[in-house]
C-alpha cells in the first residue's frame, strides 16, 4: 500500500502551509508533556533543529512549559512582540501564542504514557509527534542519555489516515531530509543562474 504526505483535501500540487508537530519529554514518572509547534515541523525542520539545538532535557522542559509555540528556532528567549518579523530575535528564539501574543487555553498537555501520547498527539491536525526520552545510553560522564524519536501521520491511497504505532529514532533519518532540503534549495539556485 502506498501512503502519501498528501490529505484527501489537497491535490500533489496543492502546497501545504505547515507541518504541524508536536514536541514531548518523558519524565522519570513515564508521564509525558507536550505541546504544538506550527510551523516547519517536518523531520528535515523541526526534527533537524531538535537533535542539533535541543539536546539539554532542563531546556527542552523549560520550553516545552511555555506551552504552543509557532516555532522552535536555537533558544527558548524572552518574551518578544509575536507580530514583529523585523526583530532579529524572532529568527533566534521560540515564539510563543501564549508567552509571546497573549493567547488564553494554550499551555503544554499531560499525557499519561507514550501509547496515550501517540493516540492523542495528533489531535491538532499534528503530522509529527516528537518525544525526547532516555534511549537506555550513556553519555560521555555516565548519565543517561536523551535521545529524540518520532511517529507520524500519512494518508493511505484510498485517503485513510493511518498513524505509526511505536517511536521512531530521529537523528539519522532528521538528518538524511536535511540534507535533501538543501540539496534542493542549491538545485534551485542553479536554476535562477541559468
Amino acid at each position: 500500500m502506498e501512503y502519501s504526505r498528501v490529505t484527501p483535501k489537497q491535490g500533489k500540487g496543492d502546497s501545504i502551509m505547515a507541518t504541524r508537530a508536536r514536541i514531548g519529554i518523558k519524565q522519570k514518572s513515564g508521564r509525558i508533556i507536550a505541546s504544538y509547534q506550527h510551523w516547519d515541523g517536518y523531520p528535515g525542520g523541526l526534527g533537524y533543529n531538535l537533535c542539533e539545538n535541543w539536546e539539554d532535557s532542563k531546556k527542552v522542559t523549560e520550553a516545552i512549559k511555555l506551552g504552543d509555540s509557532s516555532k522552535w528556532h536555537y533558544i527558548k528567549g524572552e518574551q518578544i512582540d509575536f507580530d514583529d518579523r523585523t526583530n532579529p530575535m524572532y529568527e533566534v528564539q521560540n515564539c510563543y501564542y501564549g508567552r509571546d501574543r497573549g493567547e488564553k487555553g494554550c499551555g503544554y498537555k499531560v499525557y499519561k504514557d507514550e501509547a496515550e501520547y501517540i493516540k492523542e498527539g495528533f489531535n491538532s491536525g499534528e503530522q509529527y509527534v516528537y518525544l525526547m526520552k532516555d534511549a537506555g545510553e550513556k553519555n560521555f560522564l555516565g548519565k543517561p542519555k536523551m535521545s529524540w524519536f518520532y511517529v507520524e501521520s500519512r494518508y493511505t491511497d484510498n485517503g485513510k489516515e493511518v498513524f505509526d504505532k511505536e517511536f521512531k529514532p530521529l537523528e539519522r533519518y532528521a538528518i538524511l531530509e536535511h540534507i535533501d532540503i538543501l540539496k534542493r534549495h542549491i538545485e534551485m539556485m542553479d536554476k535562477e543562474k541559468a
